[in-house]
């Protein structure tokens, strides 16, 4: 059975992908993809003040793995 994944550890993952995308095709900063990187930023500040969406104690990144 895999360990669900902390939504920090989602939403981070997911910063670093659209991030990576703007830093290959910067014609892309026009576009809509930039206001997702300010948006993912916000929700990763309120995921680390919640308990419920920050990482567990004794969580170990090397024990998820994204797709």
């Amino acid at each position: 059975m895999t360990p669900q994944i902390p939504v920090l550890a989602q939403l981070e993952h997911a910063y670093d992908l659209v991030a990576e995308v703007l830093r290959q095709a910067p014609q892309l900063h026009e576009v809509r993809l930039d206001q997702a990187l300010l948006v993912l930023s916000l929700s990763i500040q309120r995921a680390r003040r919640s308990p419920r969406l920050r990482y567990p104690p004794q969580w170990r990144q090397s024990e998820f793995r994204f797709p």
